[in-house]
């Protein structure tokens, strides 16, 4: 058997070489004697400077013993020089890839720092003692069936109240849109003037938090109105679609954790609060966890052990009464609680029973604060 002068590899790799040059636009083997058009062997051989007779030699030992050759399908026909040029233009501004690339870089590094800081937003509460906060349920301002007289009273409360901080959980108008619109036809403030009200709204209160709800994500393809008056009037609280964890840093030390959405997912005929429940599951164990939109009203405690904590649950129910979608589809009457509230008591942060307390109307919400906040003041505690 004879000796093989060449290795299966080098053979692999020798042909590659060769077919490479080939795609390059010389062709294999090439004519002999024409040195204007050379072959991809002697290519080759003159950039490794080996004879083109070694070379030959080689991929015929290669053929012999393994038969392999380079593949004629690699030969790429080299393009002919171009018989004209075209002078270069001035940048038009627009970034190389390059650029693009160094810049995009930047801003998801931006990116990251935002979103993890907006996984919980940090809030300074500056007044000391017993504080509380005041969760708004959908307003619907513009509806017809809106219950202003109660809608107003809420808003003074909360207003009129040293120590209230208040949450809007969403649609604070009807905001029709598509096949929703012909509803206009029934309710007697225009889209004009809804944004009248939620202008004032927006200015009655230092709103800690306002969600636009799912109604006020509609009609907002040029941006969004509430978003635009938020900024313009340079409100203090947090404005953001899809809700919002915060921690409130109470001057005494301690902090308490409220998560905010227009909705949180899960349902349960048996339950309304059922949502809430599943959050602090499989979702996050805040202290306070609120929301809206289903023009139910609904509560539940729900205890851990890790953190030791006593969660609330809180679904606030809406201002709009005679709700035509409940009626056809024939849903019962929930709506028990427009707003809810919870007191927080700095002074008991290690006493989960008497940490929080949930209300469920803003009136009576008030005067326990004022009463605890009286009793804070002259250094006595309730018994």
């Amino acid at each position: 058997m004879p000796i093989p002068s060449i290795t299966r590899e080098a053979a692999e790799d020798l042909i590659a070489a060769v077919e490479d040059i080939m795609g390059e636009g010389f062709q294999y083997p090439g004519l002999s004697g024409d040195p204007s058009n050379p072959g991809a062997v002697y290519i080759y051989a003159k950039r490794e400077s080996v004879s083109a007779m070694t070379i030959r030699s080689r991929l015929k030992r290669a053929k012999e013993l393994y038969g392999v050759e380079p593949r004629q399908e690699a030969y790429r026909p080299a393009r002919a020089a171009p018989i004209f040029e075209i002078e270069g233009l001035p940048t038009d501004g627009e970034p190389s890839a390059e650029e693009l690339i160094i810049l995009l870089k930047e801003r998801h590094a931006k990116r990251r720092l935002h979103e993890a800081a907006a996984e919980l937003r940090q809030v300074k509460v500056t007044m000391d003692g017993p504080v509380a906060i005041a969760f708004i349920g959908d307003p619907h301002i513009d509806d017809p069936g809106c219950a202003w007289g109660d809608l107003e009273r809420d808003v003074a409360v909360c207003r009129d109240t040293p120590g209230i901080m208040a949450v809007n959980v969403g649609d604070t108008s009807n905001n029709w849109v598509g096949r929703l619109m012909r509803l206009y036809a029934n309710q007697s403030v225009t889209a004009r003037q809804s944004l009248k009200l939620i202008e004032w709204l927006m200015l009655q209160l230092p709103w800690l938090l306002w969600e636009p709800g799912n109604h006020g994500a509609w009609h907002t393809d040029y941006g969004d109105p509430a978003e635009i008056m938020h900024r313009l009037h340079k409100s203090i609280g947090v404005y953001s679609d899809g809700g919002a964890r915060m921690q409130l840093n109470l001057p005494n030390g301690a902090a308490v954790r409220v998560n905010v959405r227009h909705d949180f997912p899960g349902r349960s005929q048996f339950n309304p609060a059922h949502a809430l429940v599943r959050e602090t599951l499989f979702g996050y164990r805040d202290h306070i966890l609120a929301c809206g939109h289903r023009h139910q009203s609904g509560y539940v405690p729900i205890w851990h052990n890790d953190p030791k904590r006593l969660c609330h649950g809180l679904r606030a129910g809406a201002y709009k009464d005679w709700d035509h979608y409940a009626k056809e589809k024939g849903f019962k009457e929930e709506n028990w609680a427009r707003a809810m509230g919870a007191v927080i008591n700095p002074d008991y942060s290690e006493d989960p029973v008497r940490f929080i307390k949930p209300f469920f109307n803003l009136e009576e919400m008030a005067e326990y604060l004022t009463w605890r906040r009286g009793k804070w003041e002259v250094g006595k505690s309730a018994t």
